[in-house]
């Protein structure tokens, strides 16, 4: 062994450590993700529909997505990433390669992305989706639709001022199921465009194929006041499905609930309560809704010291539900947890990671990003124990992805002896029954 390999450690005595340990993978726990998606069919699925064939290419357009999958689901959210991973052991071994594309081949991939693979890569994660629904047919499905802030620099096609966030980038509307963290259906859009512009044009094939697919399945539309359209009202309503959506304040609606405001303040007056609250419906027509709906009202009030009565917003929300006031209320406050979606997509999935000029190429790449969300999500849910299922993305990949092996080559067998003290051998057995039980 050549001493100077060696890093003396001078905390301790006879302390030294050295990059001479053979063949070995940090990044054991991808085998699991991808025999997962083996299982389910998606690989099947990828050279099926994915990519057009040319066979002057070493890498072919599946095997490149399948490999950008795979890095995203490890962690490795940049293309730059893929040399560094070029020998990886692991992923040559599932990849079946000798050596992993390169970050050249992964730009000239995606520079050849075009309208063709927006529709196809879509259409893979439909027919993802449609395969995990039937292993477990949904009774109920929440279908939260929401926008969000995808920032870009210099020139970059699309970004433009966002009023709401204040801030310069692209905003893409994407639709949860708020009940398992599935993204349904997700679209690129420039930065001037609203919110909930063309929202109805955007579920219209989500709501469709919900109908056609998984019929008598009880599905309900949540949005924010940014989606108070009655064209969505209507679309929802023409598929016999439920809505509950938040409307802006507005004088009319004010007026309509003025008495009870009025008696909720005069209780705080003679209480010595600190907090109130008081919900109520009643039948609403704005002037460009078809009909009358059903609006349901949230009062809130608080004492405050530096002030006797601060009343807070009023809360609106049209909906189609026959359920009590309550529920309506509680039912669309629990939409607040497409935040945490967004966030972990974004932060551990390179949803952000907008590295084009062109919005068509960093279309195709939002989408490659929400199928690596989409797969993980579906692992997390299908393999994993109630209590593992709660952890988010960059905890799993502490302790099911980044653990430790060594190759060890015997005739024509390979492998992977990992870690011996990993706490959490019993999780990763467990994971890997679980597809073989998916398989059966």
């Amino acid at each position: 062994m050549n001493s100077l390999s060696n890093i003396n450690i001078k905390c301790k005595s006879n302390f030294s450590i050295d990059f001479s340990g053979g063949d070995m993978t940090s990044d054991s726990g991808v085998s699991l993700f991808a025999e997962f998606m083996e299982t389910i069919g998606f690989n099947r699925m990828v050279e099926h529909d994915f990519g057009k064939s040319c066979p002057l290419r070493t890498y072919h357009d599946a095997d490149l997505l399948e490999q950008k999958l795979l890095m995203q689901i490890g962690g490795y959210g940049t293309d730059d990433e893929a040399d560094h991973l070029a020998h990886d052991p692991m992923f040559r071994r599932l990849l079946g390669k000798k050596r992993l594309a390169s970050q050249p081949t992964f730009s000239r991939f995606m520079a050849r992305l075009d309208e063709d693979s927006l529709r196809q890569l879509e259409g893979l994660n439909q027919k993802l989706l449609r395969r995990a629904y039937q292993s477990r047919h949904p009774e109920n499905i929440v279908l939260d639709v929401d926008t969000t802030l995808l920032p870009t620099y210099g020139q970059q096609e699309g970004g433009e001022y966002v009023c709401h966030y204040d801030a310069v980038g692209l905003h893409p509307i994407a639709v949860f199921d708020g009940l398992t963290g599935d993204l349904v259906r997700i679209e690129l859009r420039k930065g001037h465009h609203y919110c909930g512009k063309d929202a109805d044009t955007f579920l219209k094939p989500v709501l469709k194929a919900y109908d056609r697919d998984f019929p008598g399945t009880n599905v309900l539309v949540r949005g924010d006041s940014g989606f108070a359209n009655p064209k969505l009202y209507d679309l929802v309503e023409s598929y016999g499905y439920r809505y509950v959506i938040r409307l802006k304040q507005n004088p009319r609606l004010v007026k309509a609930v003025q008495d009870i405001c009025d008696e909720v303040v005069e209780e705080a007056a003679r209480s010595d309560k600190t907090y109130f609250v008081r919900s109520c419906d009643f039948l609403y027509k704005a002037d460009s809704w078809s009909h009358e709906r059903r609006v349901v009202c949230k009062i809130e009030l608080h004492k405050r010291e530096e002030q006797s009565l601060f009343p807070d917003s009023l809360m609106f929300l049209v909906t189609n539900l026959s359920a009590p006031m309550q529920e309506v209320v509680s039912a669309y406050c629990k939409r607040g947890t497409m935040e945490n979606f967004f966030k972990e997509a974004k932060n551990e999935f390179a949803f952000a990671h907008m590295s084009s000029r062109s919005m068509l190429t960093n279309a195709n790449r939002l989408w490659i990003s929400a199928l690596a969300y989409n797969i993980f999500n579906l692992f997390r849910r299908f393999c994993l124990s109630k209590k593992w299922q709660s952890y988010r993305a960059h905890e799993l990949r502490l302790r099911l992805v980044k653990i430790a092996g060594r190759v060890a080559r015997h005739a024509n067998r390979t492998t992977f002896k990992l870690c011996s003290s990993c706490p959490y051998q019993d999780v990763f057995r467990q994971a890997h029954l679980r597809i073989q039980l998916l398989a059966a």
